[in-house]
């Protein structure tokens, strides 16, 4: 397993593809894996550098307490020590605020900027209380239990989604074993508490890099509209100098997973134009 030191901490990482970098940050729930559906088709085109955060997946998970701007510290750190001056940056879900915050804090490195999985700008007080239960369960049950993975595919997907074959029993224990491999309670709970806490509205006016917002119709986790206390993704859109929204209409949060190839496609479409 590749891994590489920077500030302090062993980060897994993997290239895939050859071309321009497009660098992917993975979210609160299934590190780098957030992007099974979509590396292998970007690949084609460029070169994905996937990795996991400190604290996630294959990466070093020193006790601590994590935030937004060591995350965005660590991926500097990582291109640097990969020899990655610029790179197309693409976040989805918890990773469209580090994206967001990554590239407000480091413009010099950013060529394009992809947000993906709803992205916002501030969590709204419904998103607030959804992210309240999900630290509630993780205390109570802990990452691998049933009740938080029901709790996570009700805002992960669509009800659509979930009526179907692909929602049923496999896909409860699939979310189960993500999110137990991927970061312990501790960490989860200090992820949601960061998306709690965070306002990254002030930062959208200053990016200049081209940006491309996606988001599911049907998402409840980080909607398309948020409440009148919230910054949704067609606020974040709105409020880039120089974005484009994307709508996957029938989609749920997980778009990467429910409208994969559209997903791809419209990254490929952004990044080529």
């Amino acid at each position: 397993m590749p891994r590489v030191a920077v500030n302090g901490v062993r980060l897994w990482y993997q290239f895939t593809g050859s071309g321009d970098t497009v660098v992917q940050i993975g979210g609160a729930v299934s590190g780098h894996e957030g992007y099974a559906t979509i590396t292998p088709i970007l690949s084609e085109h460029y070169r994905v550098l996937d990795y996991d955060h400190r604290g996630y997946g294959l990466s070093d998970r020193p006790r601590q307490r994590y935030v937004f701007d060591t995350w965005c510290d660590d991926l500097a750190a990582l291109m640097d020590a990969l020899g990655v001056e610029r790179a197309h940056v693409h976040g989805g879900s918890m990773g469209s605020f580090i994206a967001v915050a990554f590239a407000s804090k480091y413009p010099e490195r950013v060529d394009k900027l992809i947000l993906g999985a709803g992205a916002v700008g501030k969590c709204d007080r419904m998103g607030l209380l959804q992210f309240r239960v999900w630290q509630h369960l993780a205390r109570s049950y802990g990452v691998a239990s049933i009740e938080l993975a029901e709790e996570l595919l009700t805002k992960a997907f669509s009800r659509d989604y979930l009526a179907g074959s692909a929602g049923g029993e496999v896909a409860l224990v699939e979310m189960q074993e993500v999110t137990a491999r991927n970061a312990s309670t501790e960490v989860f709970i200090d992820a949601c508490q960061a998306m709690i806490d965070t306002d990254v509205t002030d930062h959208l006016a200053q990016i200049t890099a081209p940006a491309l917002v996606m988001v599911g119709s049907e998402d409840v986790l980080t909607p398309l509209d948020a409440g009148p206390d919230g910054v949704g993704a067609r606020a974040v859109a709105d409020r880039l100098p120089n974005a484009r929204l994307v709508v996957f209409e029938g989609s749920g949060h997980g778009h990467y997973i429910e409208a994969a190839e559209a997903s791809a496609q419209a990254i490929l479409e952004f990044l080529s134009s």
